[in-house]
């Protein structure tokens, strides 16, 4: 993933895959967090990880490049998009393993 940030001009988009793969990053870190400190020393990532899922279902609605079977939904159950963003992560991984 840094390989991909850092051979890209300066301003060119990064593409859906990077982006999918950095929240999915985001989210396992908010997790270990979440199970390693107590609630207020982890949330901070979990916030960040909270923002950045939404964000990537946002994205998807707008340009439909939803790839799981269930669809980014404007106010998720619990309103939390990290589930959304496991199914996506999955989803992305399993066509590049099959491949």
């Amino acid at each position: 993933m840094a390989g991909a940030a850092a051979d890209k001009e300066f301003g060119e988009p990064m593409g859906r895959e990077f982006w999918l793969r950095k929240v999915a990053l985001l989210d396992r870190i908010a997790l270990s967090e979440a199970e390693t400190y107590a609630p207020e020393d982890a949330a901070a990532a979990v916030e960040t990880a909270e923002e950045a899922a939404g964000r990537l279902a946002d994205f998807d609605h707008t340009h439909y490049t939803t790839r799981g079977p269930i669809k980014p939904l404007l106010n998720p159950p619990g309103r939390s998009y990290r589930p959304y963003v496991r199914q996506e992560y999955l989803a992305w991984l399993t066509a590049h393993t099959d491949s």
